[in-house]
């Protein structure tokens, strides 16, 4: 399936895991699809994809267990234990098997509220201590010069580079949204002359808009011309074309289309993420209350913990005499 769906159809037998552990999980996933429909598509096929693993090593490692068994309920803390172990011989670090646990305990929340088992097991299994050397990925601020030589080599470089990828590199950084939000923006959301995106949904389900300035609006004027003359006809602002079929652009291909556009400028794993973490670390040296509203955070402290680049010791110690010499130190 292109687009993830709660199915009842879903056989164990093609995923090479137990028919039964499958159809509990399947049975969790139409009840949360029913309190909080929009994270179908999102948060909850992370977790199927995480329990699909998780059920794999069961049938593959531990005797084809049943997940709810009173045995497996019982022996939980050493089979998670030979798991992240199994994990991180596969090349897992310790938010990726974080990350696993959250699915599975999780799910095991659910279990215990339908009286299906009669505690949580993950109670007596701590967590995995994750410190900064554990980030999956490099975090990249751009420069104000950086972001003038992408927009200016895109710009000129027709071969490699089309008006998609300017719409989507300035709409990233206009907006400082998440590839979630842009990956799902319609064209009926557009209101061009307000330069913004209507009822867009954000991160935890809130309906905000998507806002854009007046150089992404003559991009987005010029690919909707563009569209025109070609046929292009889709409800979805971003598309690709296959066999002259036209399809919303995934975020497997947004993703690929920001890395080539991260090269311009030497960054070889460049990521949505950080277009946004670095128009918010650019108005946040300025105003960090609206770098935290660009970024629909709940407080300041999680955009200077998580989107604002750390001031160098150089920086920080002139910073420091300024206050000196101003306090007559």
């Amino acid at each position: 399936m292109k687009k993830y769906e709660v199915t009842t159809g879903v056989q164990g037998k093609e995923l090479g895991i137990s028919q039964k552990n499958i159809d509990i999980y399947i049975k969790y996933l139409h009840s949360c699809a029913i309190k909080s429909k929009e994270t179908v598509n999102t948060t909850y096929k992370t977790y199927f994809d995480n329990m699909k693993l998780f059920f794999q090593y069961l049938k593959d490692h531990e005797g084809n267990r049943y997940i709810l068994s009173v045995d497996t309920q019982k022996n939980f803390t050493d089979i998670w234990e030979r798991y992240c172990s199994f994990c991180m011989m596969k090349g897992n670090n310790k938010r990726t098997i974080a990350n696993k646990r959250t699915a599975i305990s999780t799910f095991f929340d659910w279990c215990l509220k339908r009286r299906l088992i009669k505690v949580n097991p993950f109670i007596y299994i701590e967590k995995l201590k994750i410190t900064a050397s554990d980030k999956v990925r490099e975090s990249y601020f751009l420069t104000t010069k950086q972001i003038w030589e992408i927009n200016y080599t895109m710009k000129i470089d027709h071969k490699h580079f089309d008006i998609q990828d300017r719409l989507l590199f300035n709409l990233f950084l206009d907006s400082g949204a998440r590839i979630s939000e842009i990956h799902g923006l319609k064209l009926e959301q557009l209101d061009i002359e307000e330069m913004l995106f209507h009822e867009v949904r954000h991160k935890e389900g809130y309906i905000e808009p998507v806002i854009f300035f007046e150089d992404t609006k003559f991009l987005i004027k010029e690919w909707l011309q563009q569209r025109a003359f070609e046929g292009i006809e889709s409800e979805y602002l971003f598309v690709t074309t296959y066999n002259r079929k036209v399809n919303q652009m995934s975020k497997e291909t947004i993703r690929a289309r920001v890395r080539k556009i991260g090269k311009i400028v030497g960054i070889d794993n460049f990521y949505p993420h950080s277009i946004r973490k670095s128009i918010l670390n650019i108005t946040g040296q300025q105003n960090e209350n609206i770098a935290a509203a660009l970024g629909h955070h709940k407080n300041i402290d999680v955009t200077r913990e998580h989107y604002m680049k750390k001031k160098k010791l150089t920086e920080m110690r002139n910073a420091l005499l300024q206050i000196r010499n101003l306090a007559g130190l």
